[in-house]
Parts: C-alpha cells; structure tokens; sequence
C-alpha cells in the first residue's frame, strides 16, 4: 500500500534504559506461539489498574443500575470493536496475514488501554484534579524548587506545567509507555501499540491550549516511540493509522452504548434513542429493523453497519494517507455519529449525575490535600504520630521506607499515580475516613 510503511508502524520494539541511563528500543523474546503484540494485551488484561476500571465511572458516577457500563465494560468492547475494524480494514487492504493479525492485535491492546489513565469520576476528576493543582500551586512549585538538579532530571516549571493540565490521555500514556523494569505499575507496551493509543500526538508543552496524549516529563520515551514508528515528518508528528481505527472504536462505544445505559437509567427516552440509532444507518430503509425492535437490538444492528461504513471510508484513506489527517472531517459515516454525540450531550445535564461530580470535587480534592501533606513530610524519619498514621494510610509505611530518598518531583507523579488509580468507591471510602 503506496505511503505507509507497515515494517516500521508494526515494529514490536519496546523501551527500556540502558547501561548509561539512555532510552533504548529493544525487542524482547516471546514464548511461541505468543506474539509481542499478544503480550501487550496480557500484561494489561491482568493487570490490576486494569480490574480496578471496573470500578471508575464511564459516565454516570455510582450508578444505582449496577449494570450501566463502566470503564472496564467500555474498554473491553472499545477493544473488540477496533479488532473488527482493524480485521476488516486489512483484509480490504490485502495485507499479509502476520500483518492482519498484528494490527488486529495492537489495536485490541490500544483499546484495552486508552482508558487506564482516567482517575474516579470520569471527566470530572480531571477537572477537580486540575483545579486542586491550580489552587496549590505555590506549595507544589516550592517542593519542586527544593530538587537538586541531580535529583530531578526535569524542570519544576515543567512539571508544575504537566501537574496543571493532567489529562487522562497523557496518564495512560505514562503508565503504559514507562520503561521501570519489574514494576507492576508500569506496562512497557511496544511502540506499534502505544502509536495505536495516541490520539493527539503531542507534549502537553506543544499542545498549548490544545488537547495532548503525552505529558512534558514523558517526552523523551514519546518521541523515541514516533521515530522508531516512522511518524516524524519534518516539524511535526503524524498519528499512527491504527490509532484512528481505536478512536473510532472509541466513539462508537462511547455514543451508541451510552445511549443505551441512559434509556437503561430513565435519563432518556426509549422512542428517542431508536430515532437516533436509525439516523446512523447508511441506509436505514434496508437495514430489516422492524418497528418494534428493542434498544439493544438496534444497538447491535447499528455498530455492525457503522464498522462496515468505516471500513470502506478508510480504506480509501489508507490508500491515500495524506488525507488522514483531514480523515474526521471527511469521513461521512464520522458526520452521522457526529450527529449522535450532539444529540447526547442532553445526558450531561441530568441532576443526579451533577450532583455526584459536585459531590466527587471535594472528595477528590481532601484526598489530594492528605497526600501532599505526606509529600511535604516524607523524607522526615521520626514525623509525628499522626503524620505516621497518614504515611501508612497513604502510601504505606514500607513503600515510604524503599523511596525515601526519591525526589519530591518523583514523590508528585506517584502521589497522582496513587490518587488516580482509585476507584470510585476507594476513593470514596478513603475520604470518608479522614478527620
């Protein structure tokens, strides 16, 4: 296929550093018959940030339907559906079978992914992240201007600047993309998975006012991935063509299952959401739904028709990828879902749901003031008896013993490594108790 070069956008390369302390690539032996790509989805699958999504909010923080879907649910069909796309695509493409089965299996791993940055409370936890960070700013800058150069290898302005604009893009990237060996917080996936995970290919210090998946600290391993990829061309960085096969898987699931959990709920009205599921059929009067269809059968029938539509609209995109980047905008079966997340946003209104990210911003923000008192304390070897009881129920009393030497920067990156990798319920419970 004329301009892509699929040896390179496949590579099963990972990071990892070297003697010298430098980022490297390197390729790490698999057991026959697993593949690198196979070990991705392994090491995701059971891994426990990965269980704990089943307990963060998809949309509707603690639902009262405990079968609405969550970010686990969501991000196991995200990935089924991108390994569809990504399965019919390369066989309209006529790629190689080793390379059908590698796309198919990287972008299953990009899906079962793209969420494991996200904090409690969806979207809302972001914000209520970022607005903690803004309001402490000046404690947080302190800590970081008390670094020696040789402790933190980063400015305290860029991390200040990451710690402001946290994303949960940028996190999932973090986690899965560190090089720490032997540490089950971190995933090393290979490049061809982490280019299908990058939505908006940019540093949070490029990005300026706009959307990013890679935080400042993060840029060296990010730009080691984009090179070995073969996505730099000239000042910028392209996207990865599988990484819109789990966008679109992405927002597919987003839109079309949502709107089922929201009928599900009694936000929306059943007749409403059946119009709106038959707006997005290519061709709704050949579709064979009969009048009384149910949600979920519709459902069902809609994401098949629209995995088939965009199928064929990327196939022609493929064939021609410098038309990818206007790919969302030219795409008609992107305008029909389009339609569908404009018609959805009503769902963000409802009372209940408000009341509980209102509810989640003090929460979040009292669990982020007890482990910044932890931080400011925790290279004091006798701190007072109940800054001690603090330090176990934070980060635990031996973990603060092992890193007791470790930056205040690196100290900030764990404490949100910690606080976003609650659940819900954990971090509800972990408020609670606090005096």
């Amino acid at each position: 296929m004329s301009g892509l070069d699929w040896d390179k956008l496949l590579t099963p390369a990972r990071a990892r550093l070297n003697t010298e302390g430098q980022l490297v690539p390197y390729f790490q032996n698999e057991p026959p018959p697993r593949t690198p790509a196979e070990a991705d989805i392994q090491r995701i699958l059971f891994s426990a940030p990965f269980r704990r999504l089943a307990g963060k909010t998809q949309v509707h923080p603690l639902a009262r339907v405990d079968y609405v879907h969550n970010r686990l649910t969501h991000s196991l069909e995200v990935a089924e559906i991108g390994t569809s796309l990504a399965q019919s695509l390369a066989a309209a493409l006529q790629l190689s079978p080793s390379q059908t089965h590698a796309c198919a299996l990287h972008v299953k791993a990009a899906g079962l992914g793209h969420d494991i940055g996200n904090p409690p409370y969806g979207h809302a936890g972001e914000y209520a992240i970022q607005a903690w960070v803004a309001a402490n700013e000046e404690q947080l800058g302190n800590l970081l201007a008390a670094d020696a150069p040789a402790v933190s290898t980063e400015s305290p302005a860029a991390i200040l600047e990451d710690l402001r604009k946290f994303d949960g893009n940028a996190q999932a990237f973090r986690l899965l993309s560190h090089p720490a060996p032997r540490d089950d917080a971190y995933f090393r996936l290979t490049f061809a998975s982490l280019g299908a995970l990058i939505k908006y290919p940019k540093t949070s210090a490029e990005a300026e006012n706009a959307k990013f998946s890679c935080f400042q600290t993060s840029r060296e391993i990010f730009h080691l991935v984009t090179r070995t990829l073969g996505l730099h061309c000239a000042e910028t960085v392209c996207r990865h063509p599988l990484s819109y096969l789990t966008e679109i898987a992405d927002d597919i699931c987003y839109c079309v299952t949502d709107c089922e959990d929201a009928v599900l709920m009694g936000i929306l009205d059943a007749e409403c959401v059946r119009e709106w599921y038959l707006q997005l059929f290519e061709s709704p009067t050949t579709a064979g739904i009969k009048a009384d269809a149910s949600i979920s059968f519709l459902r069902a029938k809609v994401i098949g028709d629209l995995v088939r539509c965009f199928t064929n609209d990327l196939v022609t995109a493929f064939e021609h990828p410098e038309t990818l980047t206007s790919f969302e905008a030219t795409s008609p079966t992107w305008a029909r879902l389009h339609q569908l997340k404009n018609n959805y946003k009503v769902v963000f209104d409802d009372a209940a749901k408000i009341r509980k990210e209102l509810h989640a911003q003090t929460e979040i923000h009292r669990t982020l003031d007890a482990f910044l008192s932890v931080v400011q304390t925790v290279h004091n070897e006798k701190p007072a008896y109940s800054m001690e009881l603090l330090q176990k129920y934070t980060f635990g009393k031996a973990f603060i013993h092992q890193h007791r030497r470790r930056s205040n920067a690196w100290w900030l990156h764990t404490m949100l490594d910690s606080v976003t990798g609650m659940t819900d319920h954990s971090l509800h419970q972990f408020c609670a108790a606090l005096p």
